[in-house]
């Protein structure tokens, strides 16, 4: 079996994700001959590293347009393309799905939505050509992925008609990475772990930058560290310096580390952190929540993503939306609660139950077979 990742803005880590793991996980676990379709964009470490045995074919950039050149790609590959992924509900993938169904009807199309309740809202305001035009796009596809238990159960209500193709297909955590790491409660530190491109917009990284000095400030001696991990705009960097000038005390407390690109150094600071952090005003998935979990942290996010599904089996809390104090609260409220190890130990096996890349993949592959 041949299976294509068609993507053509991937980069080195866009394949660390469900842009590459799916297919690698195929080729590993079931020998399927797995590629990911992309552009030149980077360098691709991951591929003689973490992801041996995955492959890329790149796309001839004639064009300079991803629908035009993905398009050509499949009028010449699509023949020998067994099993093609594609990602959300945009002009591009409907193209992409009409062109390969036309050269290869026998074929199956995964749609891996990267679903989001905008997504749902969306559906609902269609007009009646635009749900005509989204049905004939969902009939041509074969299999369509879900990330999170809620909008999967509201997308077989919203689109009964398509039900059978539904199929709850979560993101997960690579195991042959995370399994050689030692989650010991007792080797944690007092850390409050944030991952993120620090200072983005919808990132919203200052909020817990505020609520940590405010947990200072209400105890100048509390023991525990802020650890920011990403690269920062300048304007962060320097909102961070501001801060740390007008509380000298923190100059020791609140650590950034810039960009970590390798994957066993960031797992290792997963796994030396007791509390995660996500303050995002968005996010349709979060896989830093499941990684972060998966190493025993509380989780403490924003109602983004898959973090109300992870904080209902009583591993953290749900913050509101920018509101620091909430926040500071909440954060306050697991530094002092002496059933945290329990609650770590609880989000690990949920994590492990759930979101490990080998059983998703098993459950694609079996409705692949059928």
């Amino acid at each position: 079996m041949k299976y294509c990742v068609l993507f053509p803005q991937a980069k080195n880590v866009h394949l660390i994700k469900d842009v590459g793991m799916i297919a690698y996980k195929l080729h590993k676990l079931y020998s399927v001959e797995s590629y990911v379709a992309c552009y030149n964009n980077d360098r691709y470490d991951y591929i003689d590293g973490d992801l041996k045995g995955l492959k890329l074919d790149f796309i001839n950039k004639k064009h300079n347009n991803d629908i035009i050149d993905g398009s050509l790609y499949l009028r010449k590959n699509a023949k020998t393309i067994d099993v093609l992924q594609l990602f959300h509900v945009t002009a591009r993938s409907v193209v992409y799905a009409m062109v390969y169904k036309h050269y290869n009807r026998n074929g199956k199309i995964f749609l891996k939505l990267d679903c989001t309740e905008n997504l749902l809202n969306k559906i609902k305001s269609l007009s009646t050509a635009g749900r005509k035009f989204f049905n004939y796009f969902f009939k041509k596809v074969d299999i369509i992925g879900v990330e999170q238990k809620k909008l999967f159960n509201e997308m077989q209500l919203l689109l009964p008609n398509f039900k059978e193709k539904f199929k709850y297909i979560p993101n997960g955590i690579d195991y042959d990475l995370f399994k050689s790491r030692n989650i010991k409660f007792e080797n944690k530190e007092n850390n409050i772990l944030h991952v993120g491109r620090l200072g983005a917009e919808e990132k919203n990284s200052e909020m817990l930058v505020e609520a940590f000095v405010k947990l200072n400030e209400i105890n100048n001696d509390l023991p525990w560290n802020l650890i920011l991990v990403g690269e920062s705009t300048e304007a962060f960097t320097q909102y961070v310096e501001n801060c740390i000038r007008k509380h000298p005390s923190l100059r020791d407390k609140i650590k950034q580390t810039g960009p970590i690109s390798n994957r066993k150094e960031l797992i290792d600071i997963y796994a030396k952190s007791k509390i995660f952090c996500l303050t995002s005003h968005f996010e349709s998935f979060g896989i830093v929540l499941i990684e972060a979990a998966a190493l025993g942290n509380i989780i403490v996010s924003t109602n983004v993503g898959i973090a109300n599904e992870l904080v209902a089996y009583n591993g953290g809390s749900l913050i509101e939306d920018s509101n620091i104090e909430d926040l500071t609260n909440k954060l306050s409220y697991y530094i002092s609660n002496g059933d945290i190890e329990r609650l770590s130990s609880n989000n690990v096996n949920l994590i492990q139950e759930n979101y490990d890349w080998d059983k998703v993949v098993m459950n694609l592959y079996n409705e692949i077979t059928k």
